[in-house]
């Protein structure tokens, strides 16, 4: 994980604020080897207010090996894998006053939020604290592209309908503002936000 200048991604590349809890490093690269074929991508992403998440920006592809780079072989790059597994890495988040990459605190806790604290949260209920987890946890997921009200309700070990209630209690009091997650297309097309 690199800055777009190729300096290696700390946390206090992350300049850009999110809501109370992140910081986000406004762009980055970040390169992946596809094992199953290959190839080694690179991508470019950086953080789009307006899409409310990282976009992908630039692409480059190496052949690993002998293999030839065919557009059966770019048909199987996966670049959405390539950009989530980079975003925790680009993402900080501030636990008992030590700045840690979201990639930190997962090699550490396996999760983004330590089992003690979800359990505390749950049994509050949607407070004002809670509602910052949820904050962090949409964020994190939002911005790497993977389904956040998923990632609420395991996280904090929620049924689906009190995660996406407690997602709306944390849009309403404006906490996921800057964070955008399409999760699918109405009848005339346009995408519909989470």
């Amino acid at each position: 994980m690199r800055t777009p200048d190729g300096q290696h991604m700390t946390w206090r590349h992350a300049t850009l604020p999110l809501g109370a809890a992140l910081r986000i490093a406004p762009a980055f690269t970040a390169t992946a080897t596809a094992e199953d074929i290959s190839v080694a991508t690179t991508i470019e992403a950086a953080y789009s207010s307006e899409a409310g998440r990282y976009r992908i920006v630039a692409t480059g592809h190496r052949a690993v090996g002998t293999v030839e780079i065919t557009t059966d072989v770019l048909r199987q790059v996966r670049l959405a894998e390539v950009l989530s597994a980079a975003v925790p890495s680009c993402v900080v988040v501030e636990f008992e006053g030590k700045h840690r990459t979201v990639q930190e605190v997962l090699a550490t806790e396996g999760r983004i939020v330590p089992k003690p604290l979800a359990a505390i949260a749950t049994a509050a209920g949607p407070t004002e604290d809670t509602l910052g987890l949820v904050q962090l946890i949409y964020g994190v997921t939002a911005l790497a592209a993977r389904p956040p009200a998923r990632a609420v309700a395991a996280e904090l070990d929620i049924p689906d309908r009190t995660a996406t209630h407690w997602i709306g209690k944390a849009r309403a009091a404006g906490l996921l503002d800057g964070f955008t997650y399409a999760v699918g297309r109405q009848p005339n097309g346009a995408r519909r936000a989470e």
